[in-house]
C-alpha cells in the first residue's frame, strides 16, 4: 500500500527536485539517528509527501545541511538535507507502517525473507511504540482490522478495508494540526482509500490469478471502471486539500497529489502507443 505517493519528476523545476531530495534526505537521517541504520529501509516517498505538507501548512523552523550517504557513497558529494519537527513525527509513522506490513507478510505466506525482516524492525518499531504511542495504537487496530476484512473477502465488503486504511491514515494526519485537523483528517481519509484502492488497481491480475483480497476483482472491474472509482476517490482527498492554506512547495505538492500519484496505475493501463 505504499510508493504512490511520489512527485511528477517530469512537472518539476530543478529547484524543486533539490528541495524534494532534501527532505526526503531530511526523513531518511531521522530515521538512521532516531531508530537505526537499518531503519533507514522504511524510507519511502510517501511520508516525504506528509513532511511536505505539514511544513508548508505550519511553517515550522527547518534546519538545512549536507551529508554523505551510505547508498551514494564517496566520492560523491554531501548531499543536502532538510530537517523540521514533522520529519521526527513521520520517521516513527515509518518504522510503524513498514514493521506491520511486513508482518501483513508474514501472515500472508510466511517467507523466511518476512521472518528475519519482523526480527530486525522490532527493535526500531518498540522505540516508535515508546515515543509515538497514540499513533502506533491506531496503526495497530487498523492493521489489525484490515486483516480480519481481507480474511472475510472482498465479496463481504468490496470497500470495507479502503475505508479502514482510509480512517487510519486520516487519524495519523490529523494529531497534532491543531486548527487544520479536520481537514487534515479528511485529506489523509481520503488519500488512504485512495492508495489503498491504487494498489488494489495495480495488482488486479496478480489478485485474480492467486485469489487474494482485491476489490476491483470482486466487482469485475475493467481499467475504465477501475480509473473511474480512482478518479472518485482523489476528489474526495482534492476537496479538504485545497482547502489548506499552503503556499510553500505548493507546486510541488500538487505535482504529487494531482500527477504523480497516478504513475503506477497510468503506466500499466494507459500507456502511450507506440509511435
Amino acid at each position: 500500500m505504499f510508493g504512490f505517493v511520489v512527485a511528477d519528476a517530469g512537472a518539476l523545476s530543478e529547484a524543486e527536485k533539490d528541495r524534494y531530495r532534501a527532505v526526503y534526505c531530511g526523513l531518511c537521517l531521522a530515521l538512521r539517528d532516531r531508530y537505526g541504520q537499518l531503519s533507514r529501509a522504511c524510507l519511502t516517498y510517501d511520508l516525504t509527501f506528509f513532511v511536505l505538507l505539514c511544513n508548508s501548512l505550519h511553517e515550522p523552523p527547518e534546519q538545512t545541511g549536507a551529508s554523505h550517504c551510505v547508498m551514494h557513497p564517496a566520492p560523491a558529494a554531501p548531499r543536502p538535507w532538510v530537517h523540521s519537527t514533522w520529519t521526527d513525527y513521520a520517521a516513527g509513522l515509518s518504522v510503524a507502517l513498514a514493521y506491520h506490513k511486513v508482518l501483513d507478510d508474514v501472515a500472508d505466506d510466511g517467507s523466511a525473507g518476512a521472518r528475519v525482516v519482523r526480527r530486525l524492525l522490532a527493535g526500531a518499531y518498540e522505540q516508535a511504540r515508546q515515543r509515538t504511542p497514540d499513533a502506533c495504537a491506531d496503526i495497530e487496530e487498523a492493521m489489525a482490522a484490515i486483516r480480519a476484512i481481507e480474511r472475510e473477502g472482498a465479496a463481504a465488503d468490496p470497500d470495507g478495508a479502503a475505508r479502514a486504511f482510509g480512517q487510519l491514515l486520516g487519524r495519523l494526519f490529523g494529531r497534532g494540526q491543531g486548527f487544520w485537523a479536520d481537514d487534515m483528517e479528511a485529506l489523509g481519509n481520503g488519500l488512504g482509500r485512495l492508495i489503498y484502492l491504487m494498489d488494489a488497481a495495480v495488482d488486479a491480475s496478480d489478485d485474480a490469478r492467486t485469489g487474494s483480497y482485491n476489490p476491483f476483482v470482486a466487482l469485475g472491474s475493467d481499467p475504465e471502471a477501475m480509473g473511474t472509482t480512482l478518479a472518485l476517490a482523489a476528489a474526495e482527498a482534492a476537496g479538504p486539500y485545497e482547502r489548506l492554506p499552503l503556499v510553500q512547495d505548493k507546486h510541488l505538492l500538487d505535482s504529487i497529489l494531482y500527477s504523480g500519484i497516478w504513475a503506477q496505475f497510468n503506466r500499466k493501463y494507459r500507456a502511450a502507443p507506440p509511435a
